[in-house]
């Protein structure tokens, strides 16, 4: 290890090192910037299979077993520093890429990127038989196929050659799905976990109503993962508020769009449906199309209840579905807030006496509704 010379006055070697590489990167021109970042990361990509290739030799030979005592494994933990997953991971995937000649050839070029070697080694293993037929096509789709598209690509794959794992591996992200919620010393509260493809979906759009930055006030100076905090608050702030209609949300169902071949509901094709991409379970979609459709609203009719006078202070979701047709949104002066992001404001409390009922309500976003009852009013203009 390079060290200071004692009483030298110098900066280390180990400094000096990374000012030279600042200096180098500064001068760079932006093509030769550009050219730099692909080239490394094509050349890390290389050394990454050729680490896989060394460790599958040194298990091969069992040399930690035969010198230490150790699995492979628990070599790699002890001398490399990984943690348990990682090494048990990376030893898996070492073996199967020694099985795996044509993927290793391109990996070694540097034209396979770790995560879809990690993801043929787990196809290989489960499928080695009908994978070995067919590793020309896969070393030849994994060179520029994206990590996501080269999923959907092994997931298809997987589906025609062993239906029932398919199904297996489908149901088996639903079995997994947990979640943490955990309030910490400071008093914060962490959140950690899984969720499947289904509810992180639903999770995901229910989120994104409500932090599309296209929506956002141009003012707004928080951070993406804190407009994700605050939606979160604001979807549990709203279920809390409207519990009298829990399954509602702006007076109709929240909902998701599936796209499926229709011979896949009707069991005559063996091919999963997707949302987002990802496979899920043909039941699930079944049972999320079981209440499909289009609902008409017709406000005012004799069916929708459009005035509830002084027996409660929450908003019924036919009175809220006459508010967003009727408001549009925020009605704060120079506010651009959908309806989906407002909260039922009365106009007169209705701890004063205020009716629910339409007259007495106008739709606020969540910042309006807390000026209003500050006491602000909106600009004249």
């Amino acid at each position: 290890m390079d060290r200071e010379a004692p009483d030298s006055g110098h900066t280390a070697p180990t400094g000096s090192r990374y000012r030279d590489i600042i200096t180098e990167i500064d001068a760079m021109f932006d093509d030769e910037l550009e050219e730099a970042v692909v080239g490394l990361k094509k050349s890390l990509d290389a050394q990454n299979t050729k680490l896989l290739m060394l460790i599958a030799e040194y298990d091969r030979r069992r040399i930690s077993s035969t010198e230490y005592e150790l699995s492979t494994t628990a070599w790699l933990k002890f001398r490399c520093r990984m943690s348990a997953t990682e090494a048990s991971g990376t030893v898996k995937t070492a073996r199967a890429l020694a099985e795996m000649p044509d993927i290793a050839g391109q990996a070694i070029a540097g034209n396979v990127v770790p995560s879809a070697v990690k993801l043929l080694a787990r196809t290989r293993d489960a499928h080695s038989e009908q994978f070995a037929e067919d590793e020309t096509m896969f070393a030849d789709i994994s060179t520029y196929l994206d990590p996501g598209d080269l999923r959907r690509a092994v997931s298809y794959w997987v589906q025609q050659v062993d239906y029932p794992s398919a199904l297996d591996d489908v149901e088996s992200l639903r079995r997994g799905r947990r979640f943490y919620f955990n309030q910490s010393y400071r008093g914060m509260w962490a959140a950690t976990g899984d969720v499947d493809p289904e509810s992180g979906h639903i999770i995901s759009t229910a989120l994104h109503s409500l932090t599309d930055p296209a929506n956002l006030d141009g003012e707004d100076t928080r951070s993406a993962p804190q407009r994700n905090a605050d939606a979160l608050t604001d979807i549990c702030q709203f279920f809390l508020n409207h519990n009298d209609s829990v399954e509602t949300s702006g007076g109709e169902k929240p909902h998701i769009t599936v796209t499926v071949d229709y011979r896949i509901l009707s069991r005559e094709l063996q091919r999963l449906p997707e949302i987002d991409g990802v496979a899920i379970d043909p039941e699930t979609l079944r049972r999320l199309t079981c209440d499909a459709g289009i609902i008409p609203m017709v406000l005012g009719s004799g069916s929708e209840v459009l005035d509830v006078g002084r027996k409660t202070r929450t908003i019924p979701a036919a009175i809220r579905r006459a508010l967003d047709q009727r408001d549009g949104g925020c009605t704060w002066k120079g506010c651009t807030a959908p309806a989906s992001w407002t909260d039922a404001h009365h106009i007169v409390h209705w701890a004063d006496g205020g009716e629910t009922a339409l007259h007495n309500l106008v739709l606020l976003c969540r910042r309006h509704h807390t000026a209003t009852h500050e006491g602000k009013s909106p600009p004249d203009r």
